[in-house]
């Protein structure tokens, strides 16, 4: 997804059913569940539908901005925080998506593709609605 499409997954968008997707480090996790956090209300909603990785190198809840963010100018430590939260995320959200670079084109990973490249683990461009 680029930073349009994630801004969507804000726990507001009803098209999403209420879903939050927050970025960290170039990945999208689906961080519904933690929507006390992240959802509207919650310390932590700024991030919701965003990018959130310069926030949390900084410790800085401040709305984050809607362009695209390298992170290029973050100090060492810094980046350690960003790489530090990543792994938190992982261990505790589903890892739902990539976040797209200006003028970088989506693609779909399937299961038989990315078997031979990344150990089958695949990314999707939209995270799934939940079957119920």
């Amino acid at each position: 997804m680029n930073l349009q499409q994630l801004k969507v997954y804000d726990g507001l968008t009803e098209e999403c059913e209420g879903r939050i997707c927050v970025a960290v480090n170039g990945k999208i996790f689906d961080v519904t569940k933690g929507k006390r956090f992240y959802g509207p209300g919650g310390p932590y909603s700024g991030f919701a539908g965003r990018d959130a990785s310069r926030g949390l190198a900084t410790f800085s809840v401040e709305p984050v901005s809607d362009d695209y963010d390298d992170l290029s100018d973050l100090k060492p430590g810094e980046m350690e925080q960003v790489q530090e939260w990543e792994l938190q995320f992982s261990e505790k959200y589903e890892l739902v998506g990539k976040l797209l670079k200006p003028g970088e084109e989506a693609r779909s990973y399937s299961e038989e593709s990315s078997d031979e490249s990344d150990g089958g683990a695949e990314l999707l461009e939209k995270p799934d609605k939940k079957d119920e």
